[in-house]
């Protein structure tokens, strides 16, 4: 006869118990890990939307003071011929908007809109940037 006092491996009862506690952190981390997927996609449409806003000013300040580009009109609440790019880049949710106030004869307000209708996760989103032109010569 033998005798079996020998056990190797684990029981089921602590099988179950390991699977119990691994689902249980893994249910507490669920809503970190979600909230890590939100932050990272909205905070890379905020890069995107930064760098279009950025490049068009840019483009906007680089134009002579006198350049009819820059004459005074436009609306960062509705896109208007020349003074909005909508869509942007194709993409009908994007679009960039400026205004040009003319303050005096030698300094112009730019005001620019870089926004999103439908964001890749909850509500749209704006960016405005504004500068100042001002003519030196």
């Amino acid at each position: 006869m033998m005798n079996s006092t020998n056990h190797s491996g684990f029981s089921l009862i602590e099988v179950l118990v390991a699977t119990f506690l691994v689902g249980l952190i893994a249910l507490a981390v669920a809503p970190m890990m979600l909230m890590a997927v939100q932050t990272s996609a909205i905070a890379q449409e905020m890069t995107e939307l930064t760098t279009a806003g950025t490049a068009q000013m840019e483009i906007l300040r680089a134009l002579a003071f006198s350049d009819g580009q820059l004459t005074a009109g436009g609306s960062i609440t509705a896109s208007n011929a020349g003074y909005s790019l909508d869509p942007f880049n194709g993409d009908p949710d994007r679009y960039v908007r400026w205004q040009i106030i003319d303050e005096n004869a030698t300094r112009k307000r730019i005001t620019l809109v870089v926004g999103v209708r439908e964001s890749i996760w909850g509500n749209p989103r704006e960016l405005t940037i504004e500068t100042f032109r001002t003519d030196l010569q």
